[in-house]
């Protein structure tokens, strides 16, 4: 029997010897959002010019080079630039590498090199959704140990000395060295360093930055309406009604040989029927019954709940009915894509209010009774309650 604990010892050793970067999640997150636009990109871009080809006399430059090129810049500025603000820009260069990359996917799983498989829409979604959701698990282990936030907190007085410290630098390392007594001699050595550092006021984010901030809040500021809330919920009402309206409409033109006006099948088309199309109308039906779920609880008062079910409702059609309408509409299904990820961010928004509310209204319901002396009646009271 072959022992495995020299193989584990090593894993643990590289770990011990490796700590985390505190800012990873941001970086990962950088790296798909600069990956997956880059994609849509090129689609758009090679959609509205017809598809041109570079080269000539037998040549064809594939942009999967781009890819490559872009990659080994993001890193040689890793290998070759010392500071956290070179990482950024690092994970931004190297997303737009691995998008001009993974778009040729196609090429390679096929054997004429069909860059238009279509398929290869589908396996992309799929490589991203993997990777998004590797990232998620990553961001939950987000707990640092001692030795890291020491490392950490080490790495942010370290850009003291190639730019201004400013003052929330100074406060995130003296918040990483709060969890990392014991760890290290190091640890009070640093901690006085990093009292005794001038900060500057800090620096006013870069007018992108400021305008997606202002967005987001005018947003979330929306979503916080009362009539807002009334909105969604109608369009998810309107999202169920409509997928079962066409699962009827399919069953009746099947059943009575009709041709559905938004089906567009009959009786005959039934075992023309792909395993796609199959898949995609049992997801929808499954995203629509628990809409409906939602929809039931939400008539009976229990917002939360129903929002719980909206959320499942979306991740259906985001993890499943999405990878079908790329196999079928390919980049096409972009669009979907989108509403269905705002449409969570909106549900996540409100169910976060959701929850303060009632934390509110717990809170509250304690100090109203003791402020007006109200008591529990005698019949509602648990001693007054009739023994069995």
């Amino acid at each position: 029997m072959i022992s495995t604990m020299p193989r584990w010892s090593a894993v643990r050793d590289i770990r011990r010897r490796s700590p985390r970067n505190a800012d990873f999640g941001r970086l990962l997150e950088a790296f798909l959002v600069a990956a997956a636009a880059t994609i849509l990109v090129i689609r758009t871009q090679l959609w509205l010019t017809n598809y041109p080809q570079l080269g000539g006399g037998g040549l064809h430059i594939a942009h999967l080079l781009y890819g490559g090129i872009f990659m080994a810049i993001a890193i040689g500025i890793l290998l070759t630039l010392l500071g956290r603000w070179a990482r950024l820009p690092a994970a931004i260069i190297g997303g737009v590498g691995f998008g001009f990359f993974i778009d040729e996917l196609g090429k390679f799983i096929t054997e004429d090199n069909n860059y238009f498989f279509q398929p290869a829409a589908a396996l992309i979604y799929v490589i991203f959704v993997g990777l998004f959701l590797l990232v998620g698990a990553l961001k939950r282990d987000r707990i640092l140990s001692p030795l890291e936030r020491l490392s950490n907190a080490i790495d942010l007085v370290g850009e003291a000395a190639r730019r201004p410290f400013d003052q929330n630098d100074k406060r995130r390392a003296l918040e990483l060295l709060h969890g990392a007594e014991g760890a290290n001699p190091l640890v009070e050595p640093v901690r006085r360093l990093v009292a005794e550092l001038d900060a500057l006021p800090p620096e006013q984010p870069p007018r992108l930055a400021r305008w997606a901030a202002a967005v987001r809040r005018r947003y979330f500021d929306l979503i916080e309406r009362p009539r807002f809330r009334l909105l969604v919920d109608g369009v998810f009402a309107l999202w169920a009604a409509l997928s079962f309206l066409a699962v009827a409409e399919l069953v009746l033109s099947v059943a009575f040989d009709w041709g559905g006006a938004m089906t567009g099948f009959r009786r005959d088309d039934l075992a023309d029927l792909s395993f796609v199309n199959w898949a995609s109308m049992i997801s929808s039906v499954v995203s629509a019954v628990l809409v409906s779920v939602g929809l039931v609880r939400l008539h009976r008062g229990s917002r939360l709940a129903a929002y719980r079910m909206f959320t499942y409702a979306l991740l259906v059609a985001i993890f499943v009915t999405q990878v079908f309408a790329f196999v079928e509409s390919q980049f096409g299904a972009v669009f979907g894509l989108g509403v269905d990820l705002l449409l969570l961010v909106t549900v996540h928004y409100m169910a976060d209010q959701e929850r303060r509310r009632q934390r509110a209204r717990e809170l509250e319901s304690p100090r109203t009774e003791a402020a007006t002396g109200v008591l529990p009646t005698p019949s509602t009271a648990p001693s007054a309650r009739a023994a069995p």
